[in-house]
């Protein structure tokens, strides 16, 4: 992690799932698009404080006051998905059996070449 990034949060999104390391400007949009409420708990990582969003709220970049309420200005978000925990697993799963199978490939694959030479070399020579 590069301290100038300034991703020093996990947010808390249930008590068995994490996401980050994250900005409090992503943070910010997570909540402006409801992935997460100001309820949910975040964590600083260079301190370890645990904090509901809602108390740090103040410390969000790129907000304006405008009339009775704040606008944001951070560009829009494609979202966090809660499910992305399971999908990241699921992939790194299946990237760990393709993996077994190109190294069973290459394992028959050598066996056979092996083989052929054998045969090869043991073939009487044609004129």
């Amino acid at each position: 992690m590069l301290s100038e990034l300034g991703m020093d949060w996990l947010v808390e999104v249930t008590s068995e799932r994490y996401y980050g390391p994250t900005t409090l400007g992503a943070i910010n949009e997570f909540v402006r698009l409801g992935e997460v409420t100001p309820e949910n708990f975040v964590i600083n990582t260079c301190d370890g404080s645990r904090r509901k969003i809602q108390e740090i709220t103040p410390y969000f970049p790129n907000q304006v006051e405008e009339g009775d309420g704040s606008v944001d200005q951070t560009p829009a978000a494609t979202g966090m998905s809660i499910e992305f925990e399971e999908r990241i697993r699921d992939l790194e799963r299946c990237l760990g059996e393709e993996r077994r199978a190109l190294q069973d490939a290459e394992a028959r694959y050598r066996e056979l070449e092996q083989r052929y030479q054998e045969l090869l070399a043991a073939s009487p020579a044609q004129p």
